[in-house]
């Protein structure tokens, strides 16, 4: 009897010491990637922390609408992935007068076409920051 409990507590720590070391890989794994999907978030919060748009000007030329926006903020943005909500309608008809890097402390242009004075414009950048204008 005194062997067979002995050699039951070999087995069961030979079977601890084993699945501890499969199982620490895997939880120090998924602890990074925790850790990065964290530093991720972080740095989007901060990109949209820093991003600040202001609508400057809209005018209307014809049946189009032209929109000043001035990027406000310390981050460079991407005015390609600028999107655009008009009347409480998403639009995929306007055009941007520079496509690609929006610099801070510098403008661009954004025409709506076919637009109708007295709606209500709102521009969304793609962290997140808006401005809105009543045209």
């Amino acid at each position: 009897m005194g062997f067979s409990t002995s050699a039951a507590v070999v087995i069961f720590a030979a079977s601890f010491m084993y699945l501890a070391t499969i199982f620490y890989p895997l939880a120090n794994l998924s602890n990074q990637r925790v850790l990065e999907a964290k530093k991720s978030l972080n740095d989007m919060q901060e990109d949209k922390l820093n991003t600040k748009i202001v609508i400057t000007n809209s005018q209307v030329s014809g049946s189009d609408i032209d929109l000043t926006v001035y990027n406000n903020g310390s981050v460079t943005l991407n005015s390609s992935k600028l999107n655009v909500i008009y009347d409480g309608t998403f639009l995929t008809s306007f055009s941007i007068s520079s496509q690609g890097v929006w610099a801070p402390r510098s403008p661009i242009n954004v025409t709506i076409v076919n637009g109708v004075t007295g709606k209500r414009v709102k521009i969304i950048t793609a962290n997140g920051a808006s401005d809105y204008a009543i045209t």
